[in-house]
């Protein structure tokens, strides 16, 4: 009966809180929470979750125009790195090896 309350509370509590707490999950560990429940597919679909997942530099690479057609999620850009590399004009390449867990 308590594990059945709890349930219900789960999507009153703030988006943000959400997508803080399976930010410090993997990739697939987001994925897996996303079909819980709407509250945390909102939470697990948000660029905070993801940008957390993507290389330190990624976000000022995206910012300085770096990386040609940038998608227009950090859930698309990481899937699409994880899948193609990107090869950036300063002749680096940008991949994601989705395999591996995340480095805390």
């Amino acid at each position: 009966m308590e594990a059945a309350a709890a349930a219900r509370e789960v999507p009153r509590l703030p988006e943000e809180l959400l997508a803080t707490i399976i930010s410090l999950t993997s990739p697939q560990d987001a994925c897996r929470a996303a079909a819980v429940s709407r509250a945390f597919l909102a939470a697990a679909d948000s660029d905070t979750v993801w940008s957390g997942f993507l290389s330190r530099d990624l976000p000022q690479l995206v910012a300085e125009g770096e990386l040609p057609r940038v998608p227009p999620s950090r859930k698309a850009l990481f899937r699409r790195l994880s899948v193609t590399p990107a090869l950036l004009p300063c002749k680096l390449v940008v991949r994601i090896d989705n395999r591996l867990p995340v480095p805390s």
